[in-house]
């Protein structure tokens, strides 16, 4: 299936939160790099030191074509972005450390996706 901005896909999300969503804001493609998936998460989980878990969104999740499609189960047609998906879709185009980008799916927790990240990283740099 091909991608698009404006599309709004279902992911793998943990339990009880079915409803949640990524929503594809834009696709930065590079010859050296491939395509970048700019998304945003709605209605995602986010777990408290004290345990309790609450919905937002995450306005900004920049991954690789892969990594995107790896989260994604069903393209659930379109919907509108956060508002503060542009702004920060702005601040990532212009950081002075390049584009960083997620290469590990995203399953609904974002610290979750970060210490994936983090872990695969490590893994990398130890080989």
């Amino acid at each position: 299936m091909d991608l698009a901005a404006g599309q709004s896909w279902t992911y793998q999300a943990p339990a009880g939160f079915e409803s949640s969503r990524l929503l594809i804001g834009a696709i930065a493609s590079f010859a050296d790099r491939g395509s970048i998936v700019c998304a945003a998460a709605i209605h995602a989980p986010r777990r408290h030191t004290d345990g309790h878990i609450e919905v937002v969104t995450i306005p900004f999740l920049p991954m690789t074509e892969a990594a995107f499609r790896a989260s994604v189960i069903e393209l659930d047609g379109a919907a509108d972005l956060p508002d503060a998906f542009a702004e920060h879709l702005q601040a990532w185009s212009n950081d002075p450390k390049g584009l960083t980008t997620f290469t590990v799916p995203f399953y609904g927790f974002l610290d979750q996706m970060v210490a994936q990240q983090m872990a695969e990283i490590a893994g990398l740099s130890a080989a």
